[in-house]
């Protein structure tokens, strides 16, 4: 059984892949959701799945106008207890030798000035006690050839969390941040359709397809829902959440055996 909770939530990315799953997940343990993403027929993909809890709003993050339709669009969600921040890009793949100005501007400003700057935008409306919770990602913490410009982006996104966890904590307000994992996902399925000579490591993506070793997205959301809903705040923010540091999923895991 799900434990209920109650209130908002804010997940950004949620057309498609993880996002749609976790906030499928939220809607379960009783959290309401908008639904943020770029394209409004994924989103009412997404919506149609739980009608009556689930509101959307189409919105860019990486623009000040679409983090300005997320502000209008919570006005009147109240309490605004979760903020989830999942939507990236990857695009380009490729060498930065190659990459192009806006290109590269195009991704930091999803990944890294979306969530800062919805982030500060969204103060106002959160409610005491609030969490945020970044989606990062293993090449936040490693260098990949051909992923240079997400590698860059995610790794800006782990500082971000750290930064903004000591700068919101005497505020009420808890950061926390988590990798995923490899998981089936629409994201996935591009990654494989990469050419070896713009990504070499292509083949390891393949060959976890393959073998049937990628993450179900709709495990990861039930792992991220746990975190954000059943976690101490002090447990929450204190050190990255990993769905493969076998410590980390064993209490995970013990907890929803209970």
């Amino acid at each position: 059984m799900k434990a209920r909770k109650t209130g908002w939530a804010i997940v950004t990315g949620a057309g498609s892949g993880l996002g749609r799953a976790l906030a499928l997940d939220l809607v379960e343990r009783g959290i309401q959701v908008l639904a943020v993403g770029r394209r409004q027929d994924a989103l009412q993909e997404t919506q149609n799945r739980a009608q009556a809890f689930i509101g959307t709003v189409s919105a860019d993050i990486a623009t000040e106008t679409g983090r300005a339709a997320i502000v209008a669009a919570v006005e009147s969600l109240q309490p605004l207890r979760y903020l989830i921040h999942n939507a990236a890009v990857l695009e380009p793949i490729g060498p930065l030798s190659d990459i192009k100005l806006a290109q590269w501007r195009l991704q930091q400003a999803t990944n890294v000035e979306g969530p800062l700057f919805l982030t500060q935008a969204l103060l106002p409306h959160l409610a005491a006690d609030a969490r945020i919770l970044h989606v990062s990602s293993g090449a936040a913490h490693r260098g990949l050839p051909g992923w240079g410009g997400y590698c860059t982006s995610k790794a800006g996104l782990f500082m971000l969390y750290q930064c903004l966890r000591e700068e919101l904590s005497p505020l009420g307000f808890h950061v926390g941040s988590v990798r995923p994992g490899v998981m089936d996902t629409p994201m996935q399925a591009r990654i494989r359709e990469s050419d070896e000579s713009r990504f070499p490591g292509v083949e390891r993506f393949r060959r976890l397809k393959a073998e049937g070793q990628l993450q179900p997205p709709e495990r990861v959301a039930d792992f991220l829902s746990w975190i954000l809903l059943e976690t101490g705040n002090r447990q929450f923010s204190e050190e990255e959440w990993d769905i493969d540091n076998e410590a980390q999923t064993r209490l995970w895991q013990d907890t929803r055996a209970m």
